[in-house]
């Protein structure tokens, strides 16, 4: 789950904002927080649903606690819906409970490595394919989600358009890759995703490591990745319209030298070609990221941002009423495209070598 926003820090604000105050003697609420985030060039599909809790003991140790955070599976239903042009829902699948077991402790504070989510499993796209990596979606407006307990009647919704895969112009697969640090700034340029609002550009350089001393077939296999840098577009995608993203070359060398140790008892090779990686999320995403973004001010008081809704079936009044400050979290949309891109000589020769990590002036073909 790298580089999908935890609704986590979410959870822990709920308890620790200066804009709530809790009381414990207050009224039992029930507060559901969902996190699912779809890729729709992906199989399986995962949805987290938490609830916010309070307790007598320290609150980091409670949450490592399953029990403190997640609902018996007995009393959830997680139910994925299709949403055509006209607003009709379909019914596609019931959500299956199941257990990861290799979840990371990441930045959160909560139960590890094994970890209860609902899993649904669909590809939303249609058979044409262009290149390696570029697809037309099904003619699905949105999906959503309802997340049912089954105990109390609470159904915690939200829905996602799904955004589409996008075409990257530049830099082009096949075109040497030159990263000159003394230049200030270089460009992206790629066709935006339709539904799709802010993006996420990475490197990943790998590289052969072994010792002078070691005969030279003896080495480790190792990478660096680097966050080239976040884009927001002006508005929601259509898939129509071009975006071009500036970046600064210089930064990859300084994080070389920050994150590559020196040892000059080391030979290092880098392959011939880098992995180009641009993350695309949907709206939600973006207002996400933008509300959640650390506060740079004194005032500490930010809304939470959150797409999820509750109602519950009212008898007195024969239809459904929603319910405020229940539900909290984020179900989103997001998509990657992915170009190989081959090291210039210049890179190879000079640049490299000059960061003085011990690169050699050749470079491993795969």
């Amino acid at each position: 789950m790298k580089k999908v926003l935890f609704i986590c820090a979410l959870l822990l604000s709920l308890l620790t904002s200066c804009e709530k105050e809790f009381n414990p003697r207050d009224k039992y609420k029930d507060i559901t927080v969902v996190y699912g985030v779809v890729n729709p060039v992906d199989e399986v599909h995962y949805i987290r649903v938490h609830k916010a809790f309070l307790g007598p003991d320290d609150i980091i140790v409670m949450a490592k606690n399953p029990d403190s955070s997640i609902y018996p599976v007995e009393d959830i239903e997680v139910r994925v819906y299709e949403v055509a042009a006209n607003g009709n829902s379909t019914l596609i699948q019931i959500a299956k409970d199941t257990i990861i077991k290799n979840k990371e402790q990441g930045n959160d504070y909560f139960s590890y490595p094994e970890q209860l989510v609902y899993k649904f499993e669909r590809k939303f796209e249609k058979s044409q394919q262009y290149g390696n990596d570029y697809y037309l979606l099904d003619d699905i407006l949105k999906i959503k989600i309802e997340v049912e307990n089954k105990k109390s009647g609470k159904i915690v919704y939200a829905e996602t358009p799904l955004v589409n895969s996008f075409y990257v112009t530049s830099p082009m697969t096949g075109t040497p890759l030159t990263l000159d640090p003394s230049k200030t700034a270089s460009k992206f340029i790629w066709n935006n995703a339709k539904n799709g609002r802010i993006y996420d550009v990475y490197y990943t350089m790998r590289y052969r490591e072994g010792r002078h001393v070691d005969p030279s077939t003896q080495y480790e296999r190792k990478s660096l990745e680097w966050h080239v840098g976040s884009h927001s577009a002006q508005q929601t995608g259509n898939g129509t319209q071009t975006e071009n993203f500036q970046f600064n070359p210089g930064a990859f060398y300084a994080q070389i030298q920050r994150d590559i140790k020196k040892d000059e008892s080391l030979w290092r090779t880098p392959y011939d070609s880098v992995k180009v990686a641009i993350w695309c999320g949907s709206e939600d995403l973006y207002y996400y990221h933008n509300i959640n973004d650390p506060s740079q001010g004194v005032a500490q008081e930010r809304p939470e941002y959150t797409n999820m809704k509750a109602k519950i079936y009212s008898e007195e009044l024969g239809a459904y009423q929603e319910l405020a400050d229940e539900a909290f979290g984020i179900f989103a949309s997001r998509i990657v495209q992915y170009r190989w891109i081959h090291l210039s000589a210049e890179m190879i020769q000079i640049y490299l070598p000059a960061t003085d990590r011990q690169f050699k002036g050749v470079a491993y073909e795969d």
